[in-house]
C-alpha cells in the first residue's frame, strides 16, 4: 500500500484553499460585472498568496489541526483578516474606486469565506476521514537495539500517541546480547537479530526502523545505522531518555560538525518584531486609555500617606539582567525595605487605598511605562524581586526550571496569573505550578494567545480574589 505523508495531505489542503478562494473570485464576477475579470483575477491571486502565507507563516498546516473545528475558524479568521486588508489596498491601487466598493468588497469577502468554511468544513474533513478510514497515514515500524529499551519506547508511544501520526510497530529485534526481557501481552513480537531484521525487510512492508541503543556504545550505533541503509525505510535513532526534551531536538551544524539543537529562542526574526510592535501599541494605547484612573490612583496614594507616589524596585528580566520596575505605592513607606518578604493577607504595611488598588491590579498599571523603555512586554512572566524567598530559598534554588523563565521579557500580565497565580506565593508546590504555566506560555506563543490573555485579564482578573 502506498502512504501519505503529512506534507502531501498539507499541500493537497493548500489546495483545497487556493481552489475555493479562485471559486469566490468567479461566483463574484458574475455577481458584480463592474470589476473586469482580470481585475477579479489579479486581486484574488492576491488575497490567496497571503491567505496561504499567513497560515504557512504561523503552522496552521498541520494535519493534526483538520479535524479540530475551533482551529478550523480561528485559522479562517487568521488568514482572512490581513489576506482582506491586502485586496483592500489593491484595489484602491489598480481599480477607480466608488462608494459602494466597501460593500461590494464585504459581498466578496462573504463569498470567499463561506467558499473556504464549505472547503475546510466539509471537502477537508471528509478527505481526512477517507485517509483514515484508509489508513493512509499509518507506517509500519520495527525496532533494534536493547530489548528493554525497545518496548518502554513501544510502551510510551502506546500511551502517548497521536491518531493522525500512527506509527504501527510490528516486531521487535534485538542487537548485541541476549536478554531476558518480558513483554506485555500486547506488544510485538521479537523475531531474532539484525540478521532477521533484514530478511523480513524482503518479504513485509518497514516504513521506520527505530535503534535503541545507548549512547555509550556510539560504534554498535553507527554500524546498525550502516546496517540500516539496505532498508528502504526512514531511520531513526533514539536519545538518551531523561535527558533531552523530545519536542526541541531537532539536528543542526556547527561549521562541518553534527549537532543536536536542545532549545530554541521562544522568539526571533519576525515574530519578536511583531511581538514588539504588540508591546508598542498596546501600552501605549493603555496608558492613554487608562490615564485618567492612574491620575486618580495617584491622587488618592498621595493623600492617604506619606511617601512617593511611585514605587521603584530591582526585578528580574530578559536573560537575568536586572532593571527597575514602576508600581503605584500600596505599602506605607520604608526606604529598609529589600523587599525580600512579599505581601500576605492582612498585610499591616498595607494602607486602605494600597488594598484597594491590589485588588483591582490597578498599581500595575505604571509598568507600562516598562514596556515603552523595553524592560517589559505587556505579556509574558511576571517578574519578581530578586531576593524572594520560598519557606527559607530563594526561588531558583527552590524550583529547577525557574531560571527558564528568563529567556522572554517579563509581562503586566501572564498566562500564570489569570490561572490563579497571583498574589503571594510561599510553598514550592504554588511556585512549581507558577513556573509550569510561564514555561508552558513561552513554548506556545502567539499574538493570538497573548490576545486571549489580555481578554482573560479584563474579565477574568478584575473578579479574582486571591490578590492581596
Amino acid at each position: 500500500m502506498t502512504r501519505w505523508t503529512h506534507g502531501l495531505v498539507n499541500r493537497l489542503v493548500r489546495l483545497c484553499d487556493l481552489a475555493m478562494i479562485l471559486a469566490a473570485a468567479a461566483a463574484f464576477y458574475f455577481y458584480c460585472p463592474r470589476f473586469s475579470w482580470s481585475q477579479i483575477l489579479v486581486l484574488a491571486v492576491l488575497g490567496a498568496a497571503t491567505f496561504l502565507s499567513t497560515l504557512t507563516a504561523g503552522h496552521a498546516y498541520r494535519v493534526e489541526h483538520y479535524a479540530k473545528w475551533t482551529r478550523a475558524i480561528r485559522h479562517l479568521v487568521i488568514g482572512s483578516i490581513p489576506a482582506m486588508l491586502a485586496v483592500l489596498i489593491a484595489c484602491y491601487a489598480l481599480v477607480q474606486t466608488r462608494d459602494d466598493d466597501i460593500y461590494l468588497l464585504a459581498v466578496w469577502a462573504g463569498f470567499t469565506l463561506l467558499a473556504l468554511a464549505f472547503g475546510r468544513f466539509v471537502l477537508v474533513r471528509a478527505g481526512m476521514k477517507w485517509i483514515m478510514r484508509n489508513d493512509l497515514l499509518r507506517r509500519d515500524a520495527v525496532v533494534i537495539g536493547d530489548l528493554g529499551r525497545a518496548y518502554e519506547l513501544i510502551r510510551s508511544y502506546s500511551i502517548t500517541k497521536e491518531n493522525l501520526n500512527l506509527l504501527d510497530f510490528v516486531a521487535v529485534f534485538q542487537d548485541g546480547e541476549q536478554e531476558e526481557y518480558a513483554p506485555q501481552d500486547s506488544a510485538p513480537p521479537m523475531l531474532g537479530g539484525l540478521k532477521e531484521l533484514l530478511e523480513y525487510a524482503k518479504k513485509s512492508p518497514v516504513d521506520v526502523v527505530v535503534i535503541t541503543k545507548p549512547w555509550k556504545d556510539p560504534a554498535a550505533i553507527e554500524q546498525l545505522a550502516t546496517e540500516m541503509r539496505r532498508v528502504a525505510a526512514d531511520v531513526i535513532i533514539t536519545l538518551e531518555p531523561k535527558v533531552f526534551y523530545p519536542y526541541y531536538a531537532r539536528m543542526t551544524a556547527v561549521a562541518d560538525h553534527a549537532a543536536l539543537q536542545v532549545q530554541q529562542r521562544p522568539l526571533k526574526g519576525s515574530l519578536a518584531i511583531l511581538k514588539a510592535a504588540e508591546d508598542y501599541v498596546v501600552a501605549t494605547a493603555g496608558l492613554i486609555i487608562l490615564s485618567p484612573i492612574l491620575l486618580l490612583a495617584a491622587i488618592a496614594v498621595k493623600l492617604d500617606s506619606p511617601g512617593p507616589v511611585l514605587f521603584r524596585q530591582a526585578r528580574v528580566g530578559l536573560n537575568n539582567r536586572p532593571f527597575m520596575v514602576y508600581k503605584l505605592r500600596t505599602m506605607r513607606f520604608d526606604p529598609t525595605d529589600d523587599g525580600s518578604v512579599g505581601a500576605v493577607k492582612q498585610d499591616p504595611r498595607v494602607t486602605r487605598v494600597g488594598a484597594v488598588l491590589r485588588s483591582l491590579s490597578f498599581d500595575e498599571i505604571p509598568q507600562l511605562l516598562n514596556v515603552l523603555k523595553g524592560d517589559m512586554s505587556v505579556v509574558g512572566p511576571r517578574p519578581h524581586v530578586p531576593n524572594m524567598l520560598i519557606t527559607e530559598n530563594l526561588r531558583y534554588e527552590a524550583v529547577s526550571d525557574y531560571v527558564a523563565r528568563y529567556r522572554m521579557k517579563p509581562g503586566v500580565t501572564g498566562w500564570a496569573q489569570i490561572n490563579g497565580m497571583r498574589g503571594g506565593i510561599y510553598t514550592v508546590e504554588k511556585a512549581e505550578r507558577g513556573v509550569e504555566l510561564d514555561l508552558y506560555y513561552i513554548e506556545h506563543w502567539s499574538i493570538w494567545f497573548d490576545i486571549r490573555i489580555l481578554l482573560l485579564t479584563v474579565t477574568r482578573g478584575l473578579s479574582d480574589n486571591s490578590a492581596f
